[in-house]
């Protein structure tokens, strides 16, 4: 997927707000500004091809992901999620600003309390809503059953550069993160 010009232009204005002292605020203002018109912004964005989107080695085919920009205080990515797999819980350890343009993600949250981590109340994220997660926040992301999820994700931070956890979704015990553990505890809708 290439970037485009209106993840182009998102992405000057994180830059600009990063450098600032309320980029959280600043960013979550664009974003709302970007997601007034989700079909408008679907229809600028293409959608991943077929060969964008690997099988992992479980044999999920969880959805495309680009990443526009990353720098050590700001990643902007647009993440396609399939349906059919429930995706594990996992931290950023940084503000996570997702914006979803066509579909809905479900977003499952956990807390942390003594001796692990416990369900929270969750929502579903439909097209054209932002959240703001903070930098505590673990989460799981889904796409409802025949309908896939097509956000853009921004981090303050480089999502790729911090030590991160993923959480078995059986027992809920705390790991680091990595690529193949993610993999390895998706499951089946």
């Amino acid at each position: 997927m290439e970037t485009m010009p209106v993840l182009e232009q998102l992405t000057a204005r994180c830059k600009q707000a990063v450098a600032g002292d309320r980029a959280r605020e600043d960013i979550s203002a664009v974003m709302n500004a970007l997601f007034e018109d989700p079909a408008t912004l679907a229809a600028t964005i293409p959608r991943f091809r077929d060969d964008e989107v690997a099988t992992s080695p479980r044999g999920f085919r969880l959805g495309g992901e680009h990443i526009c920009y990353q720098s050590s205080d700001l990643t902007v990515m647009v993440l396609d999620t399939l349906p059919g797999v429930l995706q594990p819980p996992h931290d950023h350890n940084m503000v996570a600003l997702i914006g979803v343009f066509e579909g809905c993600e479900e977003q499952r949250f956990w807390a942390r309390a003594e001796g692990g981590i416990t369900p929270a109340a969750g929502r579903m994220l439909e097209a054209g809503e932002v959240v703001v997660l903070g930098e505590r926040a673990i989460h799981a992301i889904s796409a409802p059953a025949h309908t896939p999820a097509r956000a853009i994700h921004v981090y303050l931070g480089n999502i790729d550069g911090v030590d991160r956890s993923v959480f078995d979704p059986d027992t809920l015990e705390e790991h680091p993160m990595s690529s193949e553990r993610y993999d390895g505890y998706c499951r089946p809708a």
